[in-house]
């Protein structure tokens, strides 16, 4: 189960102005073909039916259907995969990487958040024939939860998600399956197309959607991930992404200014923000969170559009 992000505001400004000029860095665009790939899906059929069941139930509660994102299901086989055969279970892999980790080192750029569920069967096998069931069922179970104890099936409604994508594998009496949903507003992302020394400046460029209007990008930093054993995979519960340690405001209107007296770093000019974020807190992964909304941001409780991963070394 996904935690959102609602401390990541909770931040400090950040300035970049001490460090020294450093030499261009190569960047990728990922652009609107970001959820394609060459993966080649495991039991389509049955996922294509729980896309139709979770997507009736948004119908249903009002909230827009979800796209289906190839990238992210890419994601979730591999995960999967990992798990039934290592025997671990929850959100962690034996390598110590939470799901939004994964999902950056795989090309993802988006705002990202993971249902998983497993069933482990001592002395019988899982077949194959019984995912459309076992899939079926686990998602039932998260839709049947009640609040406040409710995180994954609020993450199938929440109306900020655009995208999913179902990962699922079967490994001798083990199952595994997971819900990875995206959130694709963002036009196109730049970010370092390789990791970079600590300390340097990392390039990092949004373009937003006509009407959009920027309220901040903030950074939220974690160190590298350290191998887990099984039994701590299965004790960890609920994640969250890094809160924010960086807060760079958008450049406020002439004459105007915010209430500390500053006047913002980040200009929006015709839908595209680039910032230079200085890789301050060591090796390790960093998390790039834009926060905007169509027409206005005054008055919003916004959620991240982004989460693109920066590696420091």
């Amino acid at each position: 189960m996904f935690l959102g992000a609602a401390a990541l505001l909770a931040t400090t400004c950040a300035s970049s102005r001490a460090l020294r000029t450093e030499a261009p860095v190569p960047v990728t665009r990922h652009g609107a073909d970001r959820a394609s790939t060459n993966h080649s899906e495991r039991f389509p059929e049955a996922k294509a039916r729980l896309l139709a069941k979770l997507n009736e139930e948004r119908r249903a509660a009002g909230v827009s259907r979800l796209a289906y994102d190839p990238l992210a299901a890419s994601v979730g086989d591999d995960f999967c995969l990992d798990s039934a055969r290592t025997r671990s279970s929850g959100h962690w892999d034996i390598a110590g990487r939470p799901p939004y980790l994964r999902w950056g080192l795989a090309g993802g750029v988006d705002y990202h958040g993971e249902n998983f569920s497993s069933l482990t069967r001592s002395g019988a096998v899982v077949e194959e024939a019984e995912v459309l069931r076992l899939l079926l069922d686990a998602h039932a179970h998260m839709m049947a939860e009640v609040p406040p104890h409710d995180g994954h099936r609020r993450a199938v409604l929440d109306p900020t998600w655009t995208h999913v994508g179902f990962g699922a594998a079967v490994d001798g009496g083990e199952f595994r399956m997971v819900e990875e949903f995206s959130r694709h507003v963002a036009e196109w992302v730049e970010v370092p197309s390789a990791p970079l020394p600590a300390g340097r400046r990392a390039p990092f460029g949004v373009k937003l959607p006509r009407g959009w209007v920027l309220a901040s990008i903030d950074v939220g930093f974690e160190v590298p991930a350290h191998p887990l054993s099984r039994e701590e995979t299965r004790r960890r519960g609920v994640y969250a992404y890094p809160s924010a340690s960086q807060h760079f405001p958008v450049r406020a209107p002439t004459n105007t200014q915010y209430p500390d007296g500053s006047r913002g770093e980040v200009s929006l000019v015709r839908g595209v923000a680039r910032i230079d974020i200085p890789l301050l807190s060591g090796p390790g992964n960093y998390y790039v969170f834009v926060f905007a909304s169509p027409g206005s941001v005054e008055g919003r409780t916004l959620s991240p559009l982004t989460a693109a991963l920066i590696q420091a070394r």
